[in-house]
């Protein structure tokens, strides 16, 4: 974790902040690991606090170097600050000043990655004795939400999952509200395809400045936070060929190329 300077500022405890850096210093970690050249607009401080009234939320640093992310929690639950904490992460890997539904789409895939990975490592390598049974609850946690979730659409209509994801796909890109439930089932049906291409995180990076209308050239022009939709076709083209079969899929997977 040398690339981040990490500050935690969620409770009025330090004792409670420390041990909150245990989980947030295992995900900073795996997005090292798993896009190791970094977001888009480089490491910056990270300053972490609550907002029970707005988080979680990423408060863009309006003319300041780093990174700000609100939590909304009452309590010290590492399986919904890693959640929480992961989707805002994940913003920044795309580009902090860009907003769009596929960049909260993929938010969501990294954020139910993040719950998958921890629960396995801490399964093998807990942080300390204290935490030494709590694994499971990162998957009790994935699957409460996904319950709910699930409970409130019908996708046995649509036969198959991948009709119901390219479905509900199509109708983000013709600009359709945002339902969050829809959006994390879709990233749970996305999140297999990711995890079988491990390359697959390091498009991350290249969503943003392939967004219209694209983020501004000088990376230190940091006033603006607009609305943009992808651009799938210049993100083929902008990616590495290391790349472009998991693309390829993953288009397949979504119906990027199906006529709106």
């Amino acid at each position: 974790m040398e690339k981040w300077i990490i500050k935690i500022n969620v409770f009025e405890s330090k004792e409670q902040n420390d041990k909150l850096m245990l989980v947030i210093k295992d995900i900073i970690e795996e997005f090292e690991r798993l896009i190791p050249g970094g977001p888009p607009l480089g490491y910056k401080s990270i300053e972490l606090i609550n907002d029970q009234i707005s988080g979680p939320a990423f408060y863009w640093p309006v003319g300041m170097d780093f990174y700000k992310i609100a939590l909304n929690i009452s309590d010290l639950n590492y399986n919904q600050v890693a959640f929480q904490f992961t989707q805002e992460l994940g913003r920044i890997y795309c580009d902090p000043r860009m907003k769009s539904w596929f960049i909260q789409l993929l938010s969501h895939v990294v954020a139910l990655y993040s719950l998958n990975f921890l629960g396995q490592k801490w399964e093998k390598d807990p942080p300390n004795s204290e935490l030494k049974d709590y694994w499971y609850n990162f998957d009790s946690y994935k699957s409460n939400l996904l319950a709910a979730a699930f409970s409130k659409v019908d996708i046995v209509k649509y036969q198959v999952a991948n009709e119901w994801v390219q479905y509900q796909v199509n109708k983000l890109r013709r600009k359709d509200k945002i339902n969050r439930g829809k959006l994390l089932i879709i990233a749970f049906e996305l999140l297999p395809m990711f995890m079988e291409h491990s390359e697959s995180w390091q498009i991350l990076p290249y969503v943003g400045k392939c967004s219209v209308p694209p983020p501004p050239v000088n990376s230190n022009e940091i006033l603006v936070d607009r609305e943009t939709e992808p651009d799938f076709d210049l993100l083929l083209k902008q990616i590495p060929t290391s790349l472009k079969t998991f693309a390829n899929l993953f288009y397949e997977k979504i119906g990027a190329r199906e006529y709106i």
